[in-house]
């Protein structure tokens, strides 16, 4: 589902107030490739991503396993599948593995890999591939042992509850929403003809995009389209639980957190 960058934007600083402008818009750009490219909406990311690690991009699991912002499990990924020990005694190759998770992007596109790759497991040992299917998946609740697939607990349906929250919050501000679109729109033509700096325009944004400030505040900030000039621009005044690892004769599937 393609939703716009100020839309993801938006949720995310919603859900973690804490977040600037510019890490939302990063992790947000992130999200929005990755989505249409593996078909998820991003708003599901976002909640996907506030569960498992309160966009904090550099957290790592109190049992060192799970890496970045969707606390995806570095043991199974690159030269960490090939090390016998990747925990405790990681070799260099492995260690550049887990020094990527850290960086928003690429943990953003492994975590999309995993959606798809928990869809087919879905699809494979439970029949469907629903969106709280998939999700409990994601999160580890697969069980070789058990013979258990797919089946969402109170984790997965806390995701699913606040991804809802967020899609109503997005449509109630559309407006707001597309008010800021067009006013990237017009920041960048600005910029391009020389009529304000970036720093201008940021440093106003940064104020004027807080989730808590109203649409008015917003409007305000707003620079006039026909009034810039060089000498005188217009200024914009919880943690995850433990989860078994896959078997080698019934994968149970890399978890994402």
């Amino acid at each position: 589902m393609f939703r716009t960058i100020a839309a993801i934007a938006l949720a995310i600083r919603s859900a973690q107030p804490d977040v600037g402008e510019e890490e939302a818009n990063r992790y947000a750009a992130a999200l929005q490739i990755e989505a249409e490219r593996h078909d998820f909406d991003p708003l599901t990311g976002v909640a996907i991503i506030h569960h498992e690690s309160r966009f904090r991009p550099r957290a790592i699991s109190p049992d060192k396993e799970d890496y970045g912002l969707g606390q995806v499990r570095a043991r199974h990924f690159g030269a960490c599948k090939k090390d016998r020990d990747p925990k405790g005694h990681p070799s260099a190759a492995c260690r550049a593995v887990k020094a990527g998770l850290l960086e928003p992007e690429e943990n953003i596109r492994i975590m999309a890999e995993l959606i798809t790759s928990h869809r087919k497991i879905c699809r494979q040992k439970a029949g469907n591939v629903r969106f709280q299917s998939w999700l409990a998946s994601y999160q580890g609740r697969n069980s070789v042992k058990e013979n258990r697939w797919c089946v969402p607990g109170d984790g997965t349906l806390k995701v699913i509850r606040h991804r809802d929250r967020l899609e109503r919050e997005v449509n109630a501000r559309a407006k707001e929403i597309e008010a800021l679109v067009q006013l990237a729109e017009d920041r960048a033509q600005w910029i391009t003809d020389g009529l304000i700096t970036e720093g201008d325009v940021n440093q106003a944004l940064a104020s004027a995009t807080e989730p808590s400030a109203p649409a008015a505040d917003k409007a305000a900030a707003t620079p006039s389209r026909a009034t810039p000039s060089r000498a005188t621009p217009s200024r914009v005044a919880e943690p995850s639980e433990e989860r078994p690892a896959p078997v080698a004769q019934a994968p149970a599937g890399p978890r994402g957190g």
